[in-house]
């Protein structure tokens, strides 16, 4: 306990010494400080991707599976995928801690990555204007499996409140896809995008049809 409560004093100094040598402005700065609280309190310190490196690769997969399986249970475009497809999609699937603020995509970037909520609320802004709130069970991004380019996001993506997401790149989901031609056709079907970011007129509670 002491030994982490060190190592949490010693992570929050060498983040303010760093802040103050930099001169980050006091707005960026307290938001730095209150992700690395929060991300700490949520986590204690302890680093995912490193205790997963150490696993063998079957136990790693086993372990991606049960991270994941709130996304694989709540939505019905993974209902049919077989244990080696959830496998291979868990160990590519990333989960990601935002703070309030913090803008997933900004208007104008690639969209490369499929985006499942699980905790917390975003917002989504095209012309200065709020088009959408999402929150746990949504799912934003692009249906880049039916696409021969890489989408330009019409709106930026913002958190409103600290957020979970579990996010899948586009060449990661492709690959499971191509293998798994089953499931492709299964998940190209049943996925609900809440938020297509491809297209102007964004596409709110549809499916991807």
């Amino acid at each position: 306990m002491y030994a982490n409560t060190n190592r949490y004093h010693e992570m929050v100094n060498n983040v303010r010494d760093f802040l103050k040598l930099y001169q980050v402005p006091k707005g960026l700065s307290e938001r730095v400080m209150d992700y690395i609280v929060s991300t700490w309190s949520m986590s204690k310190g302890i680093d995912t991707e490193k205790v997963l490196a150490i696993c063998p690769k079957d136990m790693r997969a086993d372990i991606c599976v049960h991270l994941n399986r709130k996304v694989f249970n709540e939505h019905p475009a993974f209902r049919l995928a077989s244990d080696g497809c959830l496998r291979a999609l868990a160990v590519e699937f990333q989960m990601i801690h935002c703070a309030p603020g913090d803008l997933i995509y900004h208007a104008g970037e690639s969209v490369d990555a499929l985006c499942f909520v699980v905790s917390g609320s975003l917002e989504v802004i095209q012309d200065d204007e709020v088009v959408a709130i999402l929150g746990k069970g949504d799912v934003f991004g692009d249906i880049f499996w039916k696409e021969t380019t890489l989408a330009h996001a019409c709106a930026n993506v913002r958190a409103l409140t600290y957020c979970d997401l579990h996010i899948i790149h586009r060449e990661a989901l492709l690959k499971v896809l191509e293998f798994y031609t089953l499931f492709a056709n299964s998940f190209s079907r049943n996925l609900i995008l809440t938020c297509n970011l491809r297209k102007r007129e964004l596409t709110l509670g549809a499916s991807c049809v």
